[in-house]
């Protein structure tokens, strides 16, 4: 048994693992030359010059090529941190607005984060879950605002008495806040990152992208958030509506 929310996480994390995979294709036919046409003075085969006004500029050179696809990958990869991140806080998100919905002890989920709401717009949500999902939306909001993923990891399984392995949140931890990185600092690391996290590639002051380095965000990530799902599902946290085989 595994949330629906889970199963939604697996889904996207399939449609963002064949995005991986499919840079990583294009990169090897380009680097053997499936796509380079000797007799043109294009960089790669069917360039339409009225089309494709950026790519004629560039040589028939296979520097050129390498350059151009080896920039595509990394963009493709920045893209796979910044998904796997907001597929993640979407989870946790998901599983305490289920949980608050389903009754979940209120103390608990409310803990040190109180929140203020207009009577008036209470009454104008009309249902139980609606109120539900404002009052644990707007805690998650607060825990956001603390900018820190390892608190946020953290706070979420205290608040559903989860009892997250925090070994597992470790090992995904640095993974994921590249992510804030790649968003606010256009990918350089702070100083201190090398130190905390030797593992981390990082070259002239910038996060170094790779297909090693996306496979153990993907890997580390899956387990934890496996982790909290399972917790979830063994406490009965969620109604049977919000449950799959």
């Amino acid at each position: 048994m595994k949330t629906k929310a889970y199963h939604a996480f697996e889904q996207k994390v399939i449609y963002f693992d064949d995005d991986i995979a499919l840079i990583d294709v294009l990169r090897e036919s380009v680097l053997r030359g499936d796509l380079t046409d000797p007799g043109s003075d294009f960089v790669l085969r069917n360039i339409d010059p009225e089309k494709h006004g950026h790519l004629k500029r560039r040589k028939n050179s296979d520097g050129s090529r390498k350059l151009l696809i080896n920039h595509l990958r990394q963009t493709v990869y920045s893209s796979y941190v910044k998904d796997i991140y907001e597929e993640v806080t979407h989870y946790l998100r998901t599983i305490l607005e289920k949980s608050a919905e389903n009754g979940f002890d209120a103390g608990r989920i409310i803990g040190e984060h109180s929140a203020k709401f207009d009577a008036k717009a209470i009454l104008a949500i009309g249902n139980w879950e609606s109120v539900a999902k404002l009052i644990a939306d707007s805690i998650f909001q607060a825990l956001e605002a603390e900018k820190s993923t390892l608190k946020l990891f953290e706070k979420i399984s205290n608040k559903l008495a989860l009892g997250i392995d925090n070994v597992l949140i470790e090992a995904a931890l640095p993974y994921l806040e590249v992510r804030h990185y790649l968003v606010h600092a256009d990918g350089k690391a702070p100083d201190d990152f090398k130190q905390k996290y030797p593992h981390i590639s990082i070259k002239d002051g910038y996060f170094q992208l790779s297909y090693t380095f996306v496979s153990n965000l993907k890997n580390t990530t899956k387990a934890l958030i496996k982790a909290y799902d399972e917790a979830v599902v063994a406490a009965n946290l969620l109604k049977a509506i919000d449950l799959q085989p």
